[in-house]
Formats: structure tokens, C-alpha cells, sequence
């Protein structure tokens, strides 16, 4: 972007400032049902309540929308809050010409490759080099080894966090209103949620473990159940479990019921010899 591109008028510093401050606050409020999802709705309130501040109804709906699960680096959110800051700006203008649906659809197909950038360089990459700067004073004692590791670390992360959120508000404000008029907006939608649906089915391979140990003979060969079960299809028994719970969701079952009820499945089939 052109210095002129990123020039920001006194009202924007100012909600960027803010929005700067409270996004420290990302990872407070961490659940299992939306991860960051609560605390991003709240980084975005007060900037939310300025944009709909003359239509409550969708001030309200723009915190639903806020509020639905969101999990990144925490320093490269910024970057997608700027844009989201810009998108809803662009929806209290076209409130109905503008699809409200793209807001999500933008945010989950951002979320997953940026934590893989993320990730890669903030903990696998500068986290090591801080570290390996520090190590040698911190092993002789000197105080300057945790204050290296603590400048060489968060000085690139908070100018990131900053300036992400500074270049997310301005591509936004720039480039939203023209892909809506020219029907890019839609092609980009579908595209971010073909994207986000990869990253969701990606994170519950990864992350949902749930396997079956149970064999048994018959006919003088070896069953082993997960075998069998990799052969249909390999992944069944999470990819059951995830859309079990998500139908539970959708039928506004308690989560809380929800992780009890997994809870007693895994005690009840590790006692059966079905899982271990």
C-alpha cells in the first residue's frame, strides 16, 4: 500500500487506537464452544455500538455476528478486525443491498491460513531466535536476558497487531464498496466459506481424537474395528463426533451438557474396552 492508501483521518486513529488496546484482551476469554469468539465480540463492542449507534436492532445482530467462533494468532487478528470494522461500517450504509452472511464468511476463511503464517513465525520462528538471543545472559545471570527476549519478542508482535489492523480497516474501506457493486463481494464470500469449511474439517481431524481399540477373533482372523472403520472412510469416528455435537448445537443443547455427555461416553466405552 501507498502512503496515501493508509492515511488516516482523526476519527479512525481514534477507533483504531481503541481497537489497538482491547485487542490485548484476545485471548482472556478463551471457551471450547467459540474460542476466542466471546472476547473478539468484546474488542469489537464499543466500535459496534458507534457504527449502529441510531439502529439498535442491528447493533445487536452485528454482536451475534461478532461473537461466533474465531480462533487465530493472536497477533495477526488485528488484521482481520480492521476489516470486519470496515465491512460492518460498509453494512450500516447498504443495509440492504449489503449480505451480512460475507462478514463471517471473510473471517473464517482468514483465520485459518493467517494462524498457519502466525503460528510459523511467531512460535516456531522469532520465539526461537528471541529465546537463543537471550539464553547466553539469562545462563550468566544477567537481567538483560529475559528483557531481550521480551523486547526481541513482542516489539515485531505489537507493531504487527497495530499495523495489521490498520491495513485490514483500510483494504476494507477500499476495496468492500467495489467488489459489492461489481459482484466480487459474492464470489468472495463463497469463496471464504469453501475455505473456512476446509479449515473447520482440517481442525477436527487434528484436534478431535477418538479411536477404537476394540478386536476381537472370528473365524480364526483378527477384527480389528478401526481398521474396518478406516477402510470406509478414514477420520469416521470424529467426523461423527464433531457433527454430533454440531446437531446438539443447533438444537440449543448446553454445552455444558454437551462436554458432560462426551465425558461419560469416553468413561463408559474405555470401561467396555472399546476405546483406551
Amino acid at each position: 500500500m501507498s502512503n496515501e492508501s493508509i492515511k488516516l483521518s482523526a476519527v479512525e486513529k481514534k477507533m483504531l487506537n481503541e481497537l489497538f488496546w482491547r485487542q490485548n484482551f484476545l485471548m482472556f476469554g478463551i471457551n471450547y464452544t467459540r474460542m476466542q469468539g466471546i472476547s473478539y465480540g468484546w474488542v469489537m463492542q464499543p466500535l459496534l455500538k458507534k457504527i449502529y449507534k441510531n439502529d439498535e436492532e442491528e447493533y445487536f445482530e452485528s454482536l451475534k455476528r461478532n461473537t461466533a467462533f474465531f480462533n487465530t494468532t493472536p497477533q495477526m487478528a488485528p488484521f482481520i478486525m480492521g476489516l470486519t470494522l470496515s465491512m460492518e461500517e460498509e453494512k450500516s450504509k447498504n443495509k440492504e443491498e449489503f449480505d451480512a452472511d460475507s462478514i463471517n464468511a471473510v473471517k473464517v476463511g482468514l483465520m485459518g491460513p493467517l494462524a498457519g503464517i502466525g503460528d510459523s513465525f511467531f512460535f516456531g520462528t522469532l520465539r526461537v531466535i528471541a529465546t537463543g538471543i537471550a539464553l547466553g545472559f539469562s545462563q550468566a545471570g544477567n537481567l538483560l536476558g529475559p528483557l531481550l527476549f521480551l523486547l526481541f519478542y513482542n516489539i515485531p508482535g505489537f507493531a504487527v497487531r497495530y499495523y495489521g489492523s490498520v491495513f485490514g480497516y483500510k483494504l476494507g474501506s477500499k476495496y468492500i464498496q467495489k467488489a459489492m457493486e461489481s459482484g466480487l463481494l459474492q464470489s468472495i464470500t463463497k469463496a471464504a466459506t469453501i475455505v473456512g469449511l476446509m479449515m473447520v474439517g482440517a481442525m477436527s481431524y487434528q484436534m478431535v481424537k477418538f479411536s477404537t481399540i476394540f478386536t476381537a477373533k472370528m473365524g480364526g482372523q483378527d477384527f480389528v474395528l478401526q481398521d474396518i472403520l478406516d477402510s470406509i472412510m478414514p477420520g469416521l469416528l470424529p467426523l461423527s463426533l464433531v457433527l454430533g455435537t454440531f446437531v446438539l448445537l443447533r438444537k440449543k443443547v448446553n454445552p455444558i451438557y454437551i462436554l458432560i455427555g462426551i465425558f461419560a461416553l469416553a468413561i463408559v466405552l474405555t470401561l467396555l474396552g472399546i476405546t483406551g
